[in-house]
């Protein structure tokens, strides 16, 4: 009965349809005991429900006794036990102290919880259909390069480089062809007419005077004179022009280092130019494909909207992306241009040159090798040799000066011959001497050679220290990069693995509603990032490579 008159407190509402009881009036009549949510949020209550007797093989645990009324409570500890209803079977007693079990949420049913892709009835993949004029690939250059042999033939012709060394080679070569001329026989002929205007009787040639031939004479000579003269020389003692000859053929083997140097220069501007086309080709290709991916996942973003699971801030986010992925493919492109005229400004023309498609870099690189050779010894590398033998010129300048000041001995011989009258011509002189010359003094002009001889020198010596040191630290740098930036590469690779399977989970979470816009972007963001970085430390590989080969290389093509 207590029991009851408690039931009876915690319903004042009573049965759900009826007047509430006033108090103090009647008898007191049975009620069920029923949890009433507030009357401004609980729907209308429905009928009473039609007690249902279970089976004691199918009937829950927990569940009340066959006949019972159905309580319908909430999911919460009841404050205390309720009274069963008169004529109704008693329900069956429970273990002291003993509660029923807590419903535990279903954690399978929360998509948050798990990985999109174990979530079970999903929808396939969103499948879109985009286009963009800026998918369509870069034009072709107007020149396509299918070969490394093709390549060079173009560097041999147009190459204003290679024009100006084999210039070089031409003027140390003319330098020789003089210094060698100092020292063998010198012949010089020269003809002139005169005529006496106060006195035509009166002939004077040869530094002479000679008198008109009134019959004693053989000859008489005209009165317009014409005269030749024929002078030979012939260096016997000259020091300092002997000397000189050593110095010009030094300066010749300083001119073909020199070419040897430019050739090295060439081929590893070359191949760096092959290399950085094929990488910016490659990254135009990667801002088109990183472009679709970003249109695919606006008009996912678009179609969620449309269907209201979406908001339009995931769309504008989403656009902004796909902003960013066409501004990268116009860069792109304009970085491809700037790589195919630098190559051809390597190959000596004013149009930009490309690569033919499907050409593989690799090929073209092994080309490079089978025209250079790697040289056994560094001190042998044509800068650091034409270096040296620059030095070497320096040097035998200074004893060029010294030598000046040493006597030259020369043979000469001169012949005249006159237009004579009755006759053509006469050879009345042939004159044979020998020639001393002593240089005492000349102004101090041979000091100041040998100063600046001294300083040339000094020039040189600074040269050649400073590029074997920068040679040194070159070389090792080269082959320690090819490490570095091989190292580096592969991180990038891994990193754009993980960026890749992280944009396709928060793509797919997107797909199926557990993930947000800001996510899906944020993954697409560091993909194309990570894509963008895999192909520059490709490229800076690629190079390391060259650079490190043809540090230790010359090129004898």
């Amino acid at each position: 009965m207590n029991a009851l008159v408690f039931a009876a407190l915690l319903v004042p509402t009573g049965i759900p349809g009826e007047a509430p009881a006033q108090h103090g009036s009647g008898p007191l009549r049975p009620v069920l005991a029923q949890y009433t949510a507030p009357p401004q949020r609980a729907p209308p209550a429905p009928p009473p429900p039609t007690p249902s007797v279970a089976t004691p093989n199918t009937q829950a645990p927990n569940a009340p006794a066959p006949n019972a009324p159905v309580l319908n409570l909430p999911e919460q500890p009841p404050a205390a036990p309720s009274a069963p209803a008169p004529n109704a079977p008693a329900r069956t007693p429970a273990a002291p102290n003993a509660r029923t079990p807590a419903r535990q949420p279903d954690r399978t049913r929360t998509p948050s919880a798990q990985d999109p892709d174990d979530v079970p009835e999903v929808p396939p993949p969103f499948q879109a259909n985009v286009s963009d004029p800026l998918l369509t690939p870069a034009p072709a250059a107007p020149l396509q390069l299918q070969s490394w042999n093709e390549a060079l033939t173009l560097l041999r012709q147009r190459s204003p480089d290679l024009q100006a060394a084999l210039g070089q080679i031409e003027v140390a070569a003319g330098t020789w062809r003089i210094a060698l001329a100092n020292l063998l026989p010198s012949v010089s002929g020269n003809l002139t007419a005169q005529y006496n205007v106060l006195n035509p009787g009166i002939v004077a040639f040869g530094g002479g005077t000679g008198g008109a031939v009134t019959g004693g004479g053989s000859f008489t000579p005209t009165e317009l004179l014409g005269v030749g003269i024929l002078t030979a020389n012939v260096p016997v003692v000259d020091l300092a022009s002997l000397y000189a000859l050593g110095s010009a053929k030094e300066s010749r083997r300083t001119a073909g280092l020199s070419l040897a140097e430019t050739r090295r220069q060439l081929t590893r501007g070359l191949a760096q130019a092959l290399v950085s086309v094929s990488s910016t080709e490659r990254l135009a290709e990667v801002n088109r494909v990183n472009l679709r991916t970003s249109l695919e996942r606006l008009a996912l973003a678009q179609r969620r909207f449309e269907l209201g699971a979406g908001t339009r801030l995931d769309v504008v986010r989403v656009e902004q992306d796909a902003q960013i992925a066409r501004r990268n493919v116009v860069t792109g492109d304009e970085d491809l241009r700037k790589a195919r005229e630098s190559l051809g400004l390597a190959l000596g023309t004013p149009s930009a040159v490309g690569l033919k498609p499907g050409l593989e870099l690799t090929t073209l690189l092994q080309g490079a090798k089978a025209t250079c050779r790697t040289l056994e010894e560094l001190e042998n590398r044509p800068d650091i040799a034409a270096a040296r033998s620059r030095q070497v010129v320096a040097e035998r300048a200074i004893g060029e000066v010294y030598r000046l000041y040493a006597p030259t001995l020369d043979l000469t011989s001169s012949t005249t011959a006159l237009t004579v009258n009755p006759g053509f011509a006469e050879v009345p002189i042939w004159n044979v001497g020998a020639s001393l010359v002593l240089p005492f003094w000349d102004g101090g002009a041979r000091e100041g050679r040998l100063r600046q001889a001294r300083g040339q020198l000094e020039q040189a010596r600074a040269e050649v220290t400073g590029r074997e040191r920068n040679i040194v630290i070159e070389v090792t740098q080269a082959k320690r990069a090819v490490q570095v930036t091989q190292e580096t590469r592969d991180l990038a690779d891994r990193q754009r693995k993980l960026a890749e399977e992280n944009d396709r989970l928060t793509r797919r979470s997107f797909e199926v509603g557990t993930g947000t816009s800001l996510e899906l972007v944020d993954a697409a963001g560091a993909l194309r990032q990570a894509e963008l970085e895999l192909v520059i430390r490709d490229f800076q590989y690629r190079q390391a490579v060259v650079d490190a080969f043809l540090s230790e290389a010359a090129c004898d093509w």
